[in-house]
Protein backbone atom coordinates (compact mmCIF):
# COMPACT_ATOMS: atom_id res chain seq x y z
CA UNK A 1 0.00 0.00 0.00
CA UNK A 2 1.28 3.35 -0.99
CA UNK A 3 1.54 5.91 1.83
CA UNK A 4 0.79 9.51 0.90
CA UNK A 5 3.33 12.15 1.77
CA UNK A 6 2.47 14.26 4.82
CA UNK A 7 1.00 17.64 4.14
CA UNK A 8 3.63 20.38 4.41
CA UNK A 9 3.39 22.08 7.73
CA UNK A 10 2.07 19.01 9.55
CA UNK A 11 3.80 16.23 11.38
CA UNK A 12 3.14 12.59 10.83
CA UNK A 13 0.64 12.58 13.64
CA UNK A 14 -1.60 15.02 11.81
CA UNK A 15 -0.70 17.89 14.10
CA UNK A 16 0.16 21.28 12.57
CA UNK A 17 3.80 22.17 12.79
CA UNK A 18 4.90 25.76 13.51
CA UNK A 19 5.62 27.51 10.21
CA UNK A 20 9.18 28.53 9.51
CA UNK A 21 8.16 32.15 8.72
CA UNK A 22 5.33 34.34 10.03
CA UNK A 23 2.21 34.57 7.91
CA UNK A 24 2.24 38.11 6.51
CA UNK A 25 -1.31 37.75 5.21
CA UNK A 26 -2.80 37.24 8.67
CA UNK A 27 -5.04 40.11 9.92
CA UNK A 28 -3.63 42.50 12.50
CA UNK A 29 -4.38 41.70 16.09
CA UNK A 30 -7.21 43.87 17.46
CA UNK A 31 -6.36 46.31 20.21
CA UNK A 32 -7.05 45.21 23.73
CA UNK A 33 -10.49 46.26 24.97
CA UNK A 34 -9.01 48.30 27.81
CA UNK A 35 -6.62 50.24 25.56
CA UNK A 36 -7.70 53.93 25.57
CA UNK A 37 -9.02 55.14 22.27
CA UNK A 38 -7.58 58.42 20.98
CA UNK A 39 -9.97 61.28 20.57
CA UNK A 40 -9.53 64.56 18.83
CA UNK A 41 -10.87 66.22 21.99
CA UNK A 42 -9.29 66.34 25.40
CA UNK A 43 -10.16 63.54 27.83
CA UNK A 44 -12.38 64.14 30.81
CA UNK A 45 -9.41 65.27 32.91
CA UNK A 46 -9.29 68.52 30.91
CA UNK A 47 -6.45 70.98 30.83
CA UNK A 48 -5.37 74.06 32.82
CA UNK A 49 -7.42 77.13 32.00
CA UNK A 50 -4.29 79.07 31.07
CA UNK A 51 -3.68 76.64 28.17
CA UNK A 52 -7.32 76.20 27.16
CA UNK A 53 -8.47 77.88 23.89
CA UNK A 54 -11.08 79.80 25.90
CA UNK A 55 -8.73 80.58 28.77
CA UNK A 56 -7.29 83.90 27.65
CA UNK A 57 -10.71 85.37 26.82
CA UNK A 58 -12.41 84.16 29.99
CA UNK A 59 -9.55 85.23 32.25
CA UNK A 60 -9.47 88.69 30.67
CA UNK A 61 -13.23 89.04 31.12
CA UNK A 62 -12.91 87.91 34.74
CA UNK A 63 -10.09 90.38 35.32
CA UNK A 64 -12.22 93.24 34.03
CA UNK A 65 -15.05 92.33 36.39
CA UNK A 66 -12.79 91.95 39.42
CA UNK A 67 -11.18 95.29 38.58
CA UNK A 68 -14.62 96.88 38.53
CA UNK A 69 -15.56 95.27 41.85
CA UNK A 70 -12.33 96.33 43.57
CA UNK A 71 -12.07 99.82 42.07
CA UNK A 72 -14.09 101.55 44.84
CA UNK A 73 -12.05 99.78 47.54
CA UNK A 74 -8.75 100.95 46.05
CA UNK A 75 -9.74 104.44 44.89
CA UNK A 76 -11.41 105.35 48.20
CA UNK A 77 -8.01 105.11 49.87
CA UNK A 78 -6.58 107.80 47.57
CA UNK A 79 -7.78 111.27 48.52
CA UNK A 80 -7.83 112.97 45.12
CA UNK A 81 -10.78 114.22 43.11
CA UNK A 82 -10.00 112.05 40.08
CA UNK A 83 -10.01 108.90 42.25
CA UNK A 84 -13.23 109.98 43.99
CA UNK A 85 -14.93 110.40 40.61
CA UNK A 86 -13.69 107.00 39.42
CA UNK A 87 -14.89 105.27 42.60
CA UNK A 88 -18.29 106.96 42.41
CA UNK A 89 -18.74 105.85 38.81
CA UNK A 90 -17.68 102.28 39.53
CA UNK A 91 -20.30 101.90 42.27
CA UNK A 92 -23.07 101.82 39.67
CA UNK A 93 -21.83 98.36 38.64
CA UNK A 94 -19.68 97.22 41.60
CA UNK A 95 -21.04 94.66 44.03
CA UNK A 96 -22.30 95.72 47.45
CA UNK A 97 -19.36 93.94 49.07
CA UNK A 98 -16.48 94.68 49.29
CA UNK A 99 -16.62 98.07 47.56
CA UNK A 100 -19.92 99.31 48.97
CA UNK A 101 -21.53 99.61 45.54
CA UNK A 102 -25.22 99.96 44.70
CA UNK A 103 -25.28 98.15 41.36
CA UNK A 104 -28.11 99.20 39.08
CA UNK A 105 -26.40 98.17 35.83
CA UNK A 106 -27.57 94.67 36.76
CA UNK A 107 -29.54 93.19 39.68
CA UNK A 108 -27.44 92.87 42.80
CA UNK A 109 -27.62 89.07 42.80
CA UNK A 110 -26.49 88.93 39.15
CA UNK A 111 -23.53 91.17 39.98
CA UNK A 112 -22.68 88.88 42.90
CA UNK A 113 -22.82 85.76 40.70
CA UNK A 114 -20.59 87.42 38.11
CA UNK A 115 -18.10 88.39 40.81
CA UNK A 116 -17.98 84.85 42.22
CA UNK A 117 -17.53 83.29 38.75
CA UNK A 118 -14.79 85.81 37.92
CA UNK A 119 -12.97 85.06 41.18
CA UNK A 120 -13.30 81.32 40.56
CA UNK A 121 -11.88 81.61 37.04
CA UNK A 122 -8.89 83.65 38.18
CA UNK A 123 -8.31 81.28 41.11
CA UNK A 124 -8.25 78.08 39.04
CA UNK A 125 -6.18 79.87 36.41
CA UNK A 126 -3.52 80.77 38.97
CA UNK A 127 -3.49 77.34 40.60
CA UNK A 128 -3.40 75.53 37.26
CA UNK A 129 -6.32 73.20 37.99
CA UNK A 130 -7.35 71.07 35.01
CA UNK A 131 -10.94 71.76 33.95
CA UNK A 132 -13.05 69.60 31.64
CA UNK A 133 -14.39 71.36 28.57
CA UNK A 134 -17.96 71.22 29.83
CA UNK A 135 -17.02 73.09 33.02
CA UNK A 136 -15.23 75.76 31.01
CA UNK A 137 -18.33 76.10 28.81
CA UNK A 138 -20.71 76.45 31.77
CA UNK A 139 -18.54 79.10 33.46
CA UNK A 140 -18.29 80.98 30.18
CA UNK A 141 -22.06 80.96 29.68
CA UNK A 142 -22.65 82.27 33.21
CA UNK A 143 -20.16 85.07 32.62
CA UNK A 144 -21.67 85.93 29.22
CA UNK A 145 -25.24 86.09 30.56
CA UNK A 146 -24.26 88.28 33.52
CA UNK A 147 -22.07 90.70 31.58
CA UNK A 148 -24.65 90.84 28.80
CA UNK A 149 -27.18 92.17 31.31
CA UNK A 150 -24.74 94.87 32.43
CA UNK A 151 -23.74 95.76 28.86
CA UNK A 152 -27.40 96.29 27.93
CA UNK A 153 -27.57 99.16 30.45
CA UNK A 154 -25.33 101.18 28.11
CA UNK A 155 -28.51 102.22 26.31
CA UNK A 156 -29.95 103.68 29.53
CA UNK A 157 -26.69 105.47 30.28
CA UNK A 158 -26.58 107.16 26.90
CA UNK A 159 -30.31 107.96 27.00
CA UNK A 160 -29.93 109.60 30.42
CA UNK A 161 -26.73 111.43 29.36
CA UNK A 162 -24.73 109.96 32.21
CA UNK A 163 -21.36 110.60 30.59
CA UNK A 164 -19.44 109.92 33.80
CA UNK A 165 -20.52 106.28 33.46
CA UNK A 166 -19.25 105.79 29.90
CA UNK A 167 -15.96 104.22 31.13
CA UNK A 168 -17.97 101.72 33.21
CA UNK A 169 -20.04 100.88 30.13
CA UNK A 170 -16.86 100.24 28.14
CA UNK A 171 -15.63 97.82 30.82
CA UNK A 172 -18.95 95.93 30.76
CA UNK A 173 -19.00 95.78 26.96
CA UNK A 174 -15.41 94.48 26.82
CA UNK A 175 -16.15 91.87 29.49
CA UNK A 176 -19.24 90.72 27.58
CA UNK A 177 -17.37 90.43 24.27
CA UNK A 178 -14.54 88.43 25.84
CA UNK A 179 -17.00 86.12 27.60
CA UNK A 180 -18.76 85.43 24.28
CA UNK A 181 -15.39 84.66 22.68
CA UNK A 182 -14.64 82.22 25.50
CA UNK A 183 -17.96 80.43 25.04
CA UNK A 184 -17.25 80.09 21.31
CA UNK A 185 -13.97 78.27 22.07
CA UNK A 186 -15.12 76.06 24.93
CA UNK A 187 -13.88 72.86 23.26
CA UNK A 188 -10.17 72.06 23.36
CA UNK A 189 -8.24 70.00 20.81
CA UNK A 190 -6.23 66.90 21.63
CA UNK A 191 -2.93 68.69 21.10
CA UNK A 192 -1.22 69.13 24.43
CA UNK A 193 1.38 71.73 25.26
CA UNK A 194 4.03 71.72 27.97
CA UNK A 195 3.68 73.78 31.11
CA UNK A 196 0.97 74.30 33.69
CA UNK A 197 -0.64 77.31 32.04
CA UNK A 198 -0.36 79.44 35.17
CA UNK A 199 1.15 82.26 33.16
CA UNK A 200 -2.12 82.57 31.25
CA UNK A 201 -3.73 84.04 34.35
CA UNK A 202 -1.55 87.14 33.91
CA UNK A 203 -4.15 88.35 31.40
CA UNK A 204 -6.55 88.85 34.33
CA UNK A 205 -4.09 91.21 36.03
CA UNK A 206 -3.62 93.12 32.80
CA UNK A 207 -7.40 93.46 32.47
CA UNK A 208 -7.58 94.92 35.99
CA UNK A 209 -5.05 97.58 34.99
CA UNK A 210 -7.19 98.38 31.94
CA UNK A 211 -10.18 98.98 34.23
CA UNK A 212 -8.21 101.43 36.37
CA UNK A 213 -6.95 103.33 33.33
CA UNK A 214 -10.41 103.53 31.77
CA UNK A 215 -12.04 104.78 34.95
CA UNK A 216 -9.33 107.32 35.74
CA UNK A 217 -8.61 108.63 32.25
CA UNK A 218 -12.23 108.50 31.19
CA UNK A 219 -13.48 110.26 34.31
CA UNK A 220 -10.85 112.99 34.10
CA UNK A 221 -11.45 113.54 30.41
CA UNK A 222 -15.22 113.80 30.80
CA UNK A 223 -14.86 116.20 33.74
CA UNK A 224 -12.57 118.44 31.69
CA UNK A 225 -14.98 118.26 28.75
CA UNK A 226 -17.89 119.39 30.90
CA UNK A 227 -15.89 122.10 32.69
CA UNK A 228 -15.11 123.70 29.34
CA UNK A 229 -18.82 123.96 28.59
CA UNK A 230 -18.79 121.38 25.80
CA UNK A 231 -20.72 118.74 27.70
CA UNK A 232 -24.47 118.60 28.31
CA UNK A 233 -25.69 120.99 30.98
CA UNK A 234 -28.19 120.13 33.68
CA UNK A 235 -28.64 117.33 36.19
CA UNK A 236 -28.64 113.61 35.37
CA UNK A 237 -31.71 112.60 33.41
CA UNK A 238 -34.53 110.14 34.13
CA UNK A 239 -34.64 107.33 36.69
CA UNK A 240 -31.19 106.15 35.59
CA UNK A 241 -29.87 109.53 36.68
CA UNK A 242 -31.32 109.11 40.17
CA UNK A 243 -29.89 105.60 40.39
CA UNK A 244 -26.43 106.84 39.45
CA UNK A 245 -26.50 109.59 42.11
CA UNK A 246 -27.66 107.11 44.75
CA UNK A 247 -24.89 104.67 43.82
CA UNK A 248 -22.27 107.42 44.00
CA UNK A 249 -23.55 108.45 47.46
CA UNK A 250 -23.63 104.90 48.85
CA UNK A 251 -20.25 105.02 50.60
CA UNK A 252 -20.95 108.38 52.25
CA UNK A 253 -24.32 107.11 53.48
CA UNK A 254 -22.65 104.11 55.10
CA UNK A 255 -20.15 106.36 56.88
CA UNK A 256 -22.68 108.63 58.60
CA UNK A 257 -22.02 109.15 62.31
CA UNK A 258 -25.52 108.20 63.44
CA UNK A 259 -28.66 106.37 62.28
CA UNK A 260 -30.85 109.50 62.07
CA UNK A 261 -30.69 111.98 59.16
CA UNK A 262 -32.68 115.11 58.25
CA UNK A 263 -34.94 114.60 55.23
CA UNK A 264 -35.08 117.80 53.16
CA UNK A 265 -37.24 116.72 50.22
CA UNK A 266 -39.06 113.66 48.92
CA UNK A 267 -41.06 112.57 45.89
CA UNK A 268 -42.81 109.43 44.68
CA UNK A 269 -41.52 108.82 41.17
CA UNK A 270 -41.67 105.24 39.96
CA UNK A 271 -40.89 105.08 36.23
CA UNK A 272 -41.96 108.65 35.41
CA UNK A 273 -38.96 110.06 33.54
CA UNK A 274 -40.06 113.70 33.72
CA UNK A 275 -40.65 113.52 37.48
CA UNK A 276 -37.25 111.83 37.96
CA UNK A 277 -35.43 114.57 36.05
CA UNK A 278 -37.29 117.27 38.00
CA UNK A 279 -36.35 115.71 41.34
CA UNK A 280 -32.75 115.33 40.18
CA UNK A 281 -32.67 119.07 39.50
CA UNK A 282 -34.20 119.79 42.90
CA UNK A 283 -31.62 117.60 44.58
CA UNK A 284 -28.83 119.48 42.78
CA UNK A 285 -30.25 122.78 44.01
CA UNK A 286 -29.98 121.57 47.61
CA UNK A 287 -26.40 120.42 47.01
CA UNK A 288 -25.44 123.97 46.05
CA UNK A 289 -25.62 125.11 49.69
CA UNK A 290 -25.68 121.90 51.79
CA UNK A 291 -23.89 118.54 51.72
CA UNK A 292 -26.71 116.18 50.74
CA UNK A 293 -27.22 112.54 49.82
CA UNK A 294 -29.81 110.89 47.61
CA UNK A 295 -31.56 107.85 49.08
CA UNK A 296 -34.34 105.60 47.89
CA UNK A 297 -37.31 104.82 50.08
CA UNK A 298 -36.08 101.31 50.86
CA UNK A 299 -32.82 102.77 52.22
CA UNK A 300 -34.64 104.13 55.29
CA UNK A 301 -36.85 102.61 57.95
CA UNK A 302 -40.51 103.52 57.68
CA UNK A 303 -43.77 102.12 56.38
CA UNK A 304 -44.74 105.34 54.60
CA UNK A 305 -42.06 105.00 51.89
CA UNK A 306 -40.96 102.21 49.57
CA UNK A 307 -38.68 101.91 46.54
CA UNK A 308 -40.91 104.27 44.53
CA UNK A 309 -39.88 107.14 46.80
CA UNK A 310 -36.75 109.24 46.50
CA UNK A 311 -35.36 111.31 49.37
CA UNK A 312 -32.86 114.14 49.64
CA UNK A 313 -31.26 114.03 53.09
CA UNK A 314 -28.54 116.08 54.72
CA UNK A 315 -25.20 114.28 54.75
CA UNK A 316 -25.04 114.30 58.53
CA UNK A 317 -25.95 111.54 60.95
CA UNK A 318 -27.34 111.98 64.45
CA UNK A 319 -27.76 109.65 67.38
CA UNK A 320 -31.37 110.61 68.18
CA UNK A 321 -34.45 112.10 66.59
CA UNK A 322 -34.49 115.33 68.71
CA UNK A 323 -31.00 116.15 67.43
CA UNK A 324 -32.33 116.08 63.88
CA UNK A 325 -35.12 118.50 64.72
CA UNK A 326 -32.64 120.82 66.42
CA UNK A 327 -30.46 120.74 63.30
CA UNK A 328 -33.45 121.62 61.08
CA UNK A 329 -34.27 124.61 63.27
CA UNK A 330 -30.65 125.77 63.43
CA UNK A 331 -30.31 125.65 59.63
CA UNK A 332 -33.54 127.49 58.89
CA UNK A 333 -35.37 124.50 57.43
CA UNK A 334 -39.16 124.28 57.46
CA UNK A 335 -40.09 121.84 60.28
CA UNK A 336 -42.99 120.58 58.16
CA UNK A 337 -40.64 119.28 55.47
CA UNK A 338 -37.38 118.78 57.39
CA UNK A 339 -38.20 115.61 59.27
CA UNK A 340 -36.09 112.86 60.88
CA UNK A 341 -35.48 109.66 58.95
CA UNK A 342 -33.91 106.58 60.47
CA UNK A 343 -31.48 104.47 58.54
CA UNK A 344 -31.82 100.70 59.03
Amino acid sequence: MTTSDPTPGTDTGGRHAAPDEPDTDAPETAAAPDEPRRSRFRPATGRPLGRHPAGSSLLSSAGLLLGLVLAPVVFDRLDFDVFDRAAAAARSAATTWPGGGEPWFWPSWVAAVAGVVALLLVGVGLVGVRLPDVVVGVLGVLLALATGRAAWTTLDVVDARLWDLVPVCLVCLLAFGLAISGVAHWRSSGDDQPGSGISGAASASLAGVVVALLLLAGGAGIARFQEEGRGPAGPPQKVAGLLSIRAADAAAADDLAGPWVPQLASAQIGDADDAATAFSARHRDYSAFLPVLLLRGDDVAGEDVDDDWWLTVAAQGFAAEPEVRAWCAANGQDPATCIPRRLP
